[in-house]
């Protein structure tokens, strides 16, 4: 069953925008903006340039206090700003795939398709593109009605309608809750995405391997607390399984290859772990066996082998398998491991995943601007 806090709506943080237009005794009109919020909620902002027909054009880069503003890309723009839902992140909806994400703060790469964009204001939801439209055709009415006087865009009526089936208010946006939020590893960005498996949206970083991490650590507690042993190397050489397919997933829609290469690789599996290490190598040049040595290949290798056996055979070993394993046991011999068997199969899917984890971004390097400021912050801590 669906969990209830996943997919659900959540509200706008709230607070007052204004505009205070102003004639001077020459007929000149100005105005300023001016953002107010007094809920007991999370809140943040960002900030992008509009055209006065209502499209963003361009990110506004906000410093501190005296700190300029960089200039808007076309003359005549408006500042809109907007505003958090009320835990504080921001939706995203990729132009490219149309995927919807929640973030920490804008960020330039979708984490689904892996689309990088310019800035924050090419991801705009369908919702926050309605909302920019009526803010500038609101500042607009007010710049040419000749009247000096406060116009406001009450964002608390907006907080307020979220989750309720009466009619909406004007400037209604709300956001949505995914089904993993999680931290960037490499450079400490939120995103909160439909499924499982993503880039950061800030640096680019794929967050499979801090995924399977936890998977690894909940198999490790269950082979210390006493749980069955050859399910626990079962269930962590099918994570790697999973895992490293999410990688091939990606290779093979990023990487330009030879119509051969590409049906090679569509039908890659990694059951066979030699099988999978020689076509990496050979096709991304990524090597996963590296700095294993020949007694832990071996072993690892002789794991994935049993794997099959756990997950289809009963544990019972069977021609094939003593034929392609090499293993010194009886036909239809039940299969055991120890607790060291099972720990050494964890630590080493581990480093064999690291090694591909890594050798993916050496093709598709991060952003290392997001990554280094992580780490700068980390150090003042």
């Amino acid at each position: 069953m669906q969990s209830r806090a996943e997919l659900e709506e959540i509200a706008h943080t709230g607070g007052k925008v204004s505009f205070e237009v102003a004639i001077d005794a020459s007929g000149n009109v100005s105005y300023s903006v001016s953002y107010r919020h007094s809920s007991p909620t999370a809140a943040a902002m960002f900030a992008v340039y509009a055209i006065p027909q209502g499209v963003a054009v361009g990110d506004i880069k906000l410093g501190g206090i005296g700190t300029p503003w960089n200039p808007a890309p076309i003359p005549g723009c408006f500042p809109v700003f907007i505003s958090s839902d009320i835990t504080g992140m921001f939706g995203h909806e990729c132009p490219s795939c149309n995927g919807y994400w929640r973030a920490s703060y804008g960020g330039t790469i979708c984490p689904y398709c892996a689309i990088e964009v310019g800035g924050s204001y090419q991801f705009l939801t369908q919702a926050q593109k309605r909302y920019v439209k009526q803010y500038c055709d609101l500042l607009s009415d007010a710049l040419h009605s000749g009247q000096a006087g406060t116009h406001t865009i009450d964002m608390d009526a907006v907080a307020a309608a979220a989750g309720k089936d009466h009619e909406k208010p004007s400037f209604y946006y709300a956001e949505e809750r995914q089904q993993n939020l999680f931290s960037c590893v490499a450079c400490g960005a939120n995103t909160d995405v439909l499924g499982i498996y993503a880039y950061c949206g800030c640096c680019g970083t794929r967050n499979d391997f801090q995924e399977l991490e936890k998977v690894m650590e909940a198999i490790r507690a269950r082979i210390n607390g006493g749980g069955k042993l050859e399910s626990c190397v079962k269930d962590a050489v099918a994570a790697f399984d999973s895992f490293a397919d999410q990688y091939r997933k990606q290779l093979l829609e990023l990487v330009p290859l030879t119509p051969a290469r590409r049906g090679r690789f569509e039908r890659f599996h990694f059951h066979n772990l030699q099988t999978a290490a020689s076509g990496l190598k050979e096709v991304f040049d990524i090597d996963i066996v590296a700095g294993i040595g020949a007694d832990d290949l071996a072993f690892i290798t002789l794991m994935f082998h049993r794997r099959h056996v756990y997950e289809h055979k009963g544990g019972e070993a069977d021609e094939k398998y003593i034929a392609d394993s090499g293993d010194a046991v009886r036909l239809k011999q039940a299969l055991r491991e120890s607790p060291e068997s099972a720990h050494r199969t964890v630590n080493l899917v581990l480093k064999l995943a690291k090694r591909l984890h890594l050798g993916f971004h050496e093709i598709f390097p991060p952003d290392e601007i997001p990554i280094e400021r992580h780490k700068q912050r980390s150090r003042k801590q």
